[in-house]
């Protein structure tokens, strides 16, 4: 059976070098803060964001199951959905020459077919994609994730995961930071305590505070991380590339195809303020090209 054709080194490369911007964004987080806590504690101030960044990206890689449940909501797949995956997933990993039990299957709701790429031994399929796609349907979509995990494909999936560690940090921090002030406040309101007030107050000013340091930061990094998207595209396009190769195209192309179709196309408001086409349709377009008419 005929193994799909690996992405060249220079392939891999271009897809390395347009993570550069979130290397950007990422470090005018990292920076200031290193700044900020050298001027509190010198030296070693300096030094503890960049520490910090190290080891969640060690972290991140360790226990990652954990992680993906309770920061990404996978989960493993229902009885049912097993059934389902079972015969598929042989297929696929027979295709790419794999041995079973290498990857870990995970499932994320979504109403699309296409779920994101996640470094490591994690495997992740959408709800909408195990619970209506018929199995050859199925079979390549899984080989097109299990590509992302395949000899230099996993090499920018890896690089952008770990990258934009600090960017999903300070984007964590910024949706709920306004938590403890709510709370406060709905106390305060219980109890009409001026004490309770006054607290409510500090904090909302701490939190503007945070908020307008990290304004600018924040916006270099959004954009340094939609900049690297083309990235993420890239290794779409070669992922989809492989699983053509491997005689699974047409069955691609009509998952993208009704995905379109249904609207399932996730758009951005990155993408439709640079008036550029969803990914999932630009890949099919690609798709569509490469397959013999």
């Amino acid at each position: 059976m005929p193994r799909p054709l690996r992405p060249g080194l220079g392939s891999i490369t271009i897809a390395v070098a347009a993570l550069v911007p979130a290397a950007i964004g990422a470090l005018a987080i990292i920076v200031p803060t290193a700044y900020g806590l050298h001027l509190l504690w010198p030296l070693w101030g300096a030094v503890a964001p960049f520490g910090v960044w190290v080891v969640g990206a060690v972290v991140t890689g360790w226990p990652q199951a954990t992680i993906q449940r309770a920061w990404y909501g996978y989960r493993d797949p229902t009885a049912e959905e097993h059934r389902r995956l079972t015969e598929p997933s042989r297929r696929a990993l027979q295709r790419l020459g794999i041995t079973a039990g290498r990857y870990r299957l995970m499932i994320v709701k979504s109403g699309g077919p296409n779920a994101p790429a996640v470094a490591g031994r994690t495997v992740v399929m959408t709800s909408h994609a195990v619970g209506t796609l018929p199995p050859e349907r199925m079979e390549a979509v899984l080989v097109h994730e299990l590509c992302h995990h395949h000899g230099l494909h996993a090499v920018p999936v890896f690089c952008y995961t770990h990258v934009t560690l600090p960017v999903r940090a300070l984007w964590w921090l910024l949706a709920r930071i306004w938590q403890p002030v709510r709370r406060m406040w709905a106390v305060a309101k219980r109890w009409h305590t001026p004490f309770g007030f006054l607290v409510s107050f500090l904090l909302a000013l701490a939190v503007i505070l945070i908020f307008l340091v990290s304004v600018i930061p924040a916006g270099i990094a959004i954009v340094g991380a939609s900049l690297a998207r083309f990235s993420t595209d890239r290794m779409e396009y070669l992922a989809d590339a492989a699983v053509a190769d491997l005689g699974l195209g047409p069955q691609l192309l009509a998952t993208l195809e009704a995905a379109i179709e249904a609207g399932h196309t996730d758009t951005d408001r990155i993408t439709s303020l640079l008036a550029v086409q969803p990914l999932i349709v630009r890949r099919a377009q690609r798709l569509r090209k490469r397959l013999p008419a």
